[in-house]
């Protein structure tokens, strides 16, 4: 929620300035229809203590004139008369809104407020920015294609790689949809490059995020500088972070460098720290359970290969990056 809120603030203080900016450019507009017809600036005045005499009156108990529309249209034609005579547009002196259907404020609705969808989308566009998605956010369950999977048998398994990966979509959904009530807290996404893991990684943060879930997204050699960082300068802001998200998603474990002390260290103290503290962590690698154990110990992969905590997805088949080239 924190990350969710501070984006708030921040596109609330950046509305605020756009107001004003609004604001800036109807003065100029007017100053400038006045500057070439000041016709127009009596009438501006005229129309505007019109309306403060309509609006006293109702405060006062008393009903507004009844011609107060009709002068009003009146006033209103012949402004934008004098501004088509001058090279204005009609509507030069309307308000300047970037977006008109919340003014600029982000919200719509009355009494009950709610987002605008220029806010919404500005909300989300940075909240996937922020948490590692970016222009992957594209990347939905809805979109995924099943068509790209060739439909013939896997080698040793009753079903083509089509069907497989759309179980596995749909294994994928179902636990982006649960958690937490999912079956496990983990996930690791296992098989060879180009069969659909990161994709499926970005379409689960997306249905999580969507949820209203705190999700961190990154690259395990990404997550290597963060703890590299950590480990020499004692600075652990970022590491807290991935500790402390509802769920964390890390793509390509395996690709990133062993540094002595750190890369197994600070893998094991991440993973066992979130499974104690019962928060979601999804792992995508190329490695085979075997290469797992080798290159992380027995200790981080007793951890992954626990199907109490962990279920453990293979992929399998052809290459579909290949098969495009």
């Amino acid at each position: 929620m924190a990350v969710r809120n501070e984006i708030l603030r921040e596109l609330q203080a950046e509305y605020e300035q756009q107001r004003m900016r609004d604001e800036q450019e109807n003065l100029r507009r007017r100053d400038q229809a006045v500057a070439a017809c000041p016709e127009i600036g009596r009438l501006l005045e005229e129309r505007q203590n019109l309306i403060f005499s309509g609006l006293r009156g109702i405060l006062d108990g008393n009903a507004q004139p009844e011609d107060l529309p009709r002068r009003m249209e009146v006033m209103n034609r012949r402004i934008a008369s004098l501004l088509a005579q001058n090279g204005f547009a009609q509507d030069y002196l309307e308000p300047v809104y970037r977006c008109k259907k919340c003014r600029d404020t982000g919200y719509v609705g009355e009494p009950v407020r709610d987002m605008c969808d220029c806010l919404r989308s500005a909300f989300y566009a940075r909240l996937y920015q922020r948490v590692g998605l970016g222009e992957k956010a594209e990347q939905t369950f809805e979109r995924f294609d099943l068509s790209v999977f060739p439909d013939k048998p896997v080698e040793g398994k009753p079903f083509t790689q089509r069907q497989e990966m759309d179980m596995i979509c749909r294994q994928c959904r179902e636990w982006a949809d649960r958690y937490p009530a999912a079956d496990t807290s983990d996930m690791l996404l296992m098989g060879q490059s180009g069969l659909g893991k990161t994709y499926l990684m970005h379409a689960m943060a997306k249905r999580l995020l969507d949820r209203g879930l705190n999700v961190l997204m990154m690259s395990a050699y990404r997550f290597l500088d963060v703890a590299r960082k950590a480990y020499f300068s004692g600075q652990s802001n970022e590491l807290d972070n991935l500790m402390a998200s509802d769920v964390l998603l890390l793509d390509d474990l395996g690709s990133e460098p062993l540094m002595e002390n750190i890369t197994i260290v600070q893998l094991f103290n991440l993973i066992n720290e979130r499974q104690v503290n019962g928060r979601g962590t999804v792992i995508s690698t190329n490695l085979t359970v075997k290469e797992l154990r080798e290159r992380y110990t027995e200790r981080i992969a007793s951890r992954l290969l626990d199907p109490r905590q962990c279920t453990l997805v293979q992929f399998s088949g052809d290459d579909v990056r290949r098969r495009r080239t």
